[in-house]
């Protein structure tokens, strides 16, 4: 008789709009506390879709301008593990395995510490719409191969996207996803 496993991989997908705004780390590291019942297991991978990241200027500018801003959000991702946010056991510790931003989108990929050798590949992709498509508005997209305990290895994909607001935007954020998964 041929035996099966199951296998689960836990995975945490969290959308933010900052506002353009510095993140208080300890404040988000709160609000993950009390997002999962007690006892619930950590998760795997933590990946955090980020909208209006940062001043226009310095989302456009990129590069050490937006540390600040993404480091943050790997501080808060820190103080979570280490209130045990994620349950009873003994917290995990998270790293960053991929950070992309387009314009004032960004995705942010964590895995636990003693899993990121299970990532084999990472691929990232973006592009900007909005106002005369300079990137205010977009979408990032993140794929990954992750090795799962049978061997193989199980592609992901993750996409953060930043859309037109409002009822009356229909027809503008209908276009821009056009634009976006072209």
């Amino acid at each position: 008789m041929a035996s099966t496993t199951t296998s689960s991989l836990d995975v945490l997908i969290l959308t933010f709009n900052c506002g353009r705004n510095l993140l208080r780390p300890e404040l988000l590291a709160r609000h993950l506390s009390g997002a999962f019942p007690d006892p619930s297991p950590s998760p795997d991978i933590i990946v955090l879709s980020l909208q209006e990241l940062a001043p226009l200027a310095y989302s456009f500018l990129g590069g050490s301008h937006l540390l600040s801003h993404f480091d943050r959000f790997r501080h808060a991702i820190s103080l979570a593990g280490h209130n045990k946010a994620f349950g009873g056991e003994e917290a995990p510790r998270y790293t960053n395995v991929v950070t992309r931003n387009v314009g004032m989108t960004a995705c942010m990929v964590f895995v636990q510490e003693e899993q990121k050798g299970k990532i084999q590949w990472v691929e990232t992709g973006g592009v900007g719409v909005g106002l005369q498509e300079m990137g205010n508005k977009g979408a990032v997209g993140v794929r990954l191969g992750y090795t799962v305990p049978e061997g193989r290895i199980m592609e992901l994909t993750f996409v953060a996207a930043h859309l037109a607001p409002m009822e009356d935007a229909l027809a503008r954020r209908n276009k821009d996803w056009k634009n976006i998964v072209r």
